[in-house]
């Protein structure tokens, strides 16, 4: 027999029910969609990182001061950490396809504007440090609306796998980006680089228009007033006191790694004696095998405890870096291991992480709190760098690798063990599925058309043959109608059914309902041939 529910389970139904109802439908062809938007994403990232470091080396060649570059990757990251709360507000207010295509137009403008100025030799280091500015205005529009939108049009199963696919776009900007824009500002100049990325923008704005994006925003009087909307964002966190908690330790942990990342250079001089091959060596590792743990990642698909697997990440990264930091000098290809091996894990972190996101919070509010943690990611970069550089000055280099690395594997104790997350990573789980794909009736004219209108009513006829029986009392009619909602919310397909089966199988039905039942050879049963 069926347990009973427990009240608290009710209640996690219920909220998840209602969160479901508000979800616009998924549509008819949803992985074209995602293709589309990546292939122009990954247009404007990948420009967009070779303008950021052609813009670095022309710092690094023009001021050879470590207090410029620190300057303009401030000027990079601030105005997004500042902002990213309006973009959330700004996502959910009004249509994310019209917010999306305008954020990259607008990056697209600056780095052409950009470019003008400077073919007309009008190029200067403030110039640059202008543009950081400007382009990460941008970045905090783009950010929460893109990842508000990715649950629209994505079923909840896959929602790991396609966070972790963006994310890859990222990390491979990071790896190619330097090497790509540096080039190019070598051969071809850096006006030429910035129109590139103009260009890139453009594509990437292309594919938005092109992609069917469901307007889904908050019509609410709430979401008309900025401030009024904003703390409807906090109070979504506030009142999810499972998010709060986990917001926190996510905080610490990015703050850990920010500093962290910032040190494995002056580790590699420091403790392993190396120089720029070594240093370029240990990033190569780290970028090429967080790809694999990426890949792996996507395979599998994160399982159901996502934050299982965010809290596992945690906690084994720490460990990795507590053993990196145990490194004696003589050791340094096991620094690259262990740097290798860090980057496997540490993919398994933010795409599962992201996800718990986008499946708890109503769809409506999504981008408030999107913006948010935007915001927490951002400012969490420059308070990990001041606090990695003070203490490293103090402790040695090697035992801020102990310090942070002890830190973050007790997040991830933390992540897994502490019970309020343990029931909101169960919530989770649970979650209920996705909304149905929409799709588009078969046109009546033609040949092909009047085949599908057939095959239509011929299923429709099945149905309704089974939803008699099932009401009569037929359990095996019953089980076949169960079975074929369910397969249909799975694999979320229309189901065809052949014209001429179809055919049968609406006599079938008309004979049921006429007291006979034809057998597989078509033939009457003797109770009906009796009474003719």
């Amino acid at each position: 027999m069926r347990e009973e529910a427990t009240p608290i389970e009710e209640k996690t139904a219920g909220n998840q029910a209602a969160v479901a109802a508000n979800e616009p439908p998924l549509p008819e062809n949803w992985l074209r969609v995602i293709v589309t938007i990546w292939i122009g994403q990954a247009c404007s990232i990948l420009t967009a990182y070779s303008s950021i470091y052609a813009g670095v080396w022309y710092v690094t060649e023009t001021t050879d001061s470590a207090l410029m570059l620190a300057l303009a990757s401030l000027c990079s990251m601030l105005p997004q950490g500042l902002l990213s709360p309006l973009g959330g507000v700004v996502a959910d207010r009004f249509n994310r396809k019209y917010v999306l295509i305008a954020a990259d137009a607008f990056v697209g403008t600056v780095a052409l504007i950009m470019g003008v100025i400077i073919l007309m030799g009008h190029v200067s280091v403030p110039l640059v440090l202008i543009m950081g500015a400007l382009r990460s205005v941008g970045q905090a529009f783009h950010i929460p609306a893109m990842e508000s939108t990715t649950p629209m049009l994505v079923p909840k199963k896959h929602l790991v796998r396609i966070n972790t696919l963006n994310q890859s776009l990222w990390s491979l900007a990071l790896i190619v980006g330097p090497v790509f824009g540096i080039f190019l500002y070598t051969v071809i100049g850096f006006q030429m680089v910035l129109f590139l990325n103009a260009v890139g923008c453009a594509l990437a704005c292309l594919a938005l228009v092109f992609a069917k994006i469901p307007d889904f925003h908050d019509t609410s009087d709430e979401a008309r007033h900025p401030i009024q909307s904003l703390k409807a964002g906090f109070n979504v966190l506030r009142a999810d006191y499972g998010l709060l908690v986990m917001a926190g330790i996510v905080m610490g942990v990015m703050a850990m790694y920010a500093g962290i990342n910032s040190l494995f250079p002056l580790m590699t001089y420091d403790q392993f004696n190396g120089d720029g091959y070594m240093a370029s060596t240990v990033e190569a590792a780290y970028g090429v095998m967080s790809l694999v743990g990426m890949g792996i990642l996507f395979a599998w698909g994160g399982g159901r405890h996502l934050l299982r697997t965010v809290s596992v990440s945690g906690f084994f990264a720490g460990l990795l870096l507590v053993a990196a930091g145990l490194l004696t000098p003589d050791m340094f290809m096991w620094f690259v291991v262990l740097t290798g091996a860090s980057g496997v894990v540490e993919a398994f972190f933010n795409g599962p992480l992201l996800a718990v996101l986008q499946k708890r919070v109503p769809p409506e509010k999504l981008g408030r709190v999107m913006g948010l943690f935007t915001t927490v990611s951002a400012l969490s970069s420059p308070i990990g760098l001041s606090l990695a550089g003070t203490c490293a000055e103090f402790t040695g280099v090697s035992n801020w690798f102990i310090i942070a690395g002890a830190v973050i594997a007790l997040c991830g104790v933390l992540l897994g063990a502490l019970p309020i997350l343990r029931k909101l990573d169960a919530e989770v789980a649970s979650t209920l599925g996705d909304p149905h794909v929409t799709k588009k009736p078969p046109r009546a004219g033609g040949r092909k058309g009047r085949k599908k209108m057939q095959a239509t009513e011929g299923a429709a006829a099945v149905a309704k043959g089974a939803g008699a029986d099932e009401r009569a009392g037929s359990p095996a009619a019953g089980d076949a109608a169960v079975a074929g909602v369910s397969a249909h919310d799975d694999l979320d397909v229309t189901v065809r059914v052949p014209r001429r089966r179809a055919a049968q199988s609406a006599a079938v039905f008309r004979d049921a309902a006429d007291g006979s039942v034809s057998d597989e050879s078509g033939s009457a049963s003797a109770e009906s041939e009796s009474a003719r």
